[in-house]
């Protein structure tokens, strides 16, 4: 273990962490200190409360990047959870398994301060958590607790036929920034010696696998299209295991079917880059990649007021609508073929 981590100790290590907590969240009455954090919740309404973990050798690797961004990240992809239901993010807690064998102090400073960035960007208390040793890599959960909008939350639950199926932003960039990184590239360095750079690889698509590793390092949750799209969305659900898969959930919990045009895809650039490079199609990272943390919803038809007066400057792409039939997407083609749209990310199921 770290020298200096040893001499600190678990509970000079829990002191750290409540001394840099901010507390932003006014209904904060006792955070880190007690057996268990006191919080004041606004009457009235219900309590949203979403815990995702980050596993070493699973969903990072320290050589990538930077620890700051990893507690960015572990930050990050909680509020995706509570922007999916057009919430606000109120409290967090932060559970630690730290190996023996590292990390360093200075890089347990770096990612508590990156984790404390992230909350203080979207007005989150670090209320309290858990720390241990660690027999493999390090592990980051995260469990963060928020408020549904006035009225209710968004759910995956109320889409109907006939309305419109919309996401936002771009979709692949998170799988090929994952795929740079497996390759060997690295955000802001410049192109490997050891790795061939195809003649075709311009300026433009350098930067935009530079930009999809950002994606997949630094994820930005949807939190203010999320609160937005309150009174418009008729179901929500963030993009966290691929629009595969989360169509695949948002059929199933609204019971209905959903026909997903291929032409209407936006594919990030740097997945279209990343495709190329590797011999992979640019639409399977989009469609099944994962973790690109944006919104897909469905909305009436045609929404009064529209997306464009409810959100303006959001940058959104109807990619199909909701039809009635078995609970599960189906892709049509540009060639008129149509298919059931499998796949996406599943940490249970090993692939052949």
């Amino acid at each position: 273990m770290d020298p200096e981590l040893a001499a600190l100790g678990e509970f000079g290590l829990i002191d750290l962490i409540r001394q840099r907590a901010q507390q932003r969240s006014p209904g904060t009455i006792l955070g880190i200190g007690d057996d268990a954090a006191l919080l004041a919740i606004p009457a009235g309404g219900g309590l949203l409360v979403t815990t995702d973990m980050l596993l070493e050798g699973i969903h990072f690797q320290w050589r990538w990047g930077r620890p700051r961004d990893l507690g960015r990240k572990a930050m990050a992809v909680n509020v995706s959870d509570i922007a999916a239901m057009g919430g606000r993010p109120l409290y967090v807690l932060l559970g630690l398994a730290i190996p023996l064998a590292g990390p360093s102090l200075t890089e347990l400073e770096a990612l508590l301060a990156g984790l404390e960035e992230e909350a203080a960007t979207y007005g989150v208390t670090l209320v309290g958590g858990d720390t241990c040793s660690s027999r493999s890599g390090l592990v980051l959960a995260v469990t963060l607790l928020g408020v549904p909008p006035p009225g209710d939350a968004v759910l995956r639950s109320g889409a109907k036929p006939g309305d419109g199926l919309w996401v936002t932003g771009m979709l692949g960039g998170a799988a090929a920034g994952l795929l740079a990184l497996e390759l060997g590239l690295r955000p802001g360095a410049p192109w490997p010696a050891d790795i061939a750079r195809p003649a075709w690889l311009a300026t433009e698509e350098e930067a935009a696998i530079q930009a999809a590793m950002a994606v997949h390092l630094t994820p930005a949750p949807r939190l203010a299209a999320g609160q937005a799209l309150v009174g418009c969305a008729t179901a929500m659900i963030d993009v966290s295991d691929g629009v595969a898969s989360d169509a695949g959930h948002l059929c199933t919990e609204s019971r209905v079917a959903a026909r997903i045009l291929a032409s209407r895809i936006p594919i990030h650039a740097g997945a279209a880059a990343m495709a190329r490079l590797t011999a992979r199609d640019p639409l399977d990272l989009a469609l099944r990649g994962g973790e690109d943390y944006e919104l897909l919803f469905t909305t009436p038809a045609d929404p009064r007021p529209t997306l464009a007066e409810i959100a303006p400057g959001l940058a959104v792409t109807r990619i199909g609508e909701v039809i009635a039939g078995q609970p599960v997407p189906r892709l049509a083609r540009a060639d008129g073929r149509e298919e059931i749209l499998a796949g996406g990310f599943d940490h249970l199921r090993v692939s052949g």
